[in-house]
């Protein structure tokens, strides 16, 4: 990965599939003057970061994958990832993980990673804790949002970590220590993108027992209100990300 040639803020954003990127959450972190760059897993081994360059980053997300924590070892680039996370956990670099992102996340702060008796896919409502509502970050998300998701894993909190959010007993969405966040669900994909996967993941919804009828009417009702929340909390992690730049320039 190229050397940092200016000293703007950067953040690393990872991504495991061409379909599951930073969407909405990309504006408000450019429109906050930090670049983003992107390395993709699977199709850009080549600039693969360095751990020893991970200082040249002052935040990381990570996005969702097909792939599991459960499938690791069939993915040797899930091991590089997690000692990212393991590296933005120590150094308190601003951290956020996006379903498997999260799921990664917990794993990689010491919870531990298994299937859902629930899979949770399309329109649902989180209820967040009073702990949310002093949380730098995902306080911008209200007390109680219709978010989308596309999970079919969960977790064990890390003793290091503090429950933000939950809906019927599965956790939603949480923090590690002062400066990594995760959520379960999908708070970055936009509209085209919440429409897009309905018509190509059609079969695993109706697996679940959801009219794609019913979820695409729930989406034209809540984009507008997902949207900004997106754009809410993207502008609280910019906030943190040029906090920690601050420090490094």
């Amino acid at each position: 990965m190229d050397a940092m040639t200016t000293n703007r803020p950067r953040v690393l954003v990872i991504l495991h599939n061409l379909d599951d990127n930073l969407n909405e959450m990309a504006g408000p972190l450019a429109e906050a003057g930090i670049d983003l760059v992107t390395w993709d897993v699977v199709r850009d081994v080549a600039s693969t970061p360095a751990i020893a360059d991970l200082g040249n980053f002052d935040g990381v997300i990570s996005l969702g994958a097909h792939a599991g924590v459960l499938e690791e070892a069939e993915n040797p680039w899930m091991s590089h990832e997690r000692q990212i996370m393991e590296w933005a956990l120590a150094t308190e670099t601003p951290l956020l993980g996006l379903c498997f992102g999260s799921q990664l996340l917990a794993s990689a702060a010491g919870g531990q990673v298994y299937k859902s008796e629930t899979a949770e896919l399309g329109w649902t409502r989180v209820a967040m804790t009073e702990a949310a509502k002093a949380d730098p970050v995902l306080s911008t998300l209200g007390e109680n949002p219709d978010v989308f998701h596309f999970h079919y894993d969960t977790f064990d909190l890390p003793e290091s970590a503090e429950l933000l959010g939950e809906t019927n007993g599965i956790k939603q969405a949480f923090r590690v220590g002062n400066k990594a966040w995760g959520t379960q669900f999908h708070i970055e994909i936009g509209l085209s993108q919440q429409l897009s996967w309905l018509t190509s993941y059609r079969q695993d919804f109706e697996a679940e027992g959801l009219s794609i009828e019913d979820q695409v009417r729930q989406t034209h009702e809540r984009w507008i209100a997902h949207r900004d929340r997106s754009w809410a909390m993207g502008r609280a992690f910019a906030e943190q990300v040029l906090a920690q730049a601050a420090t490094r320039l």
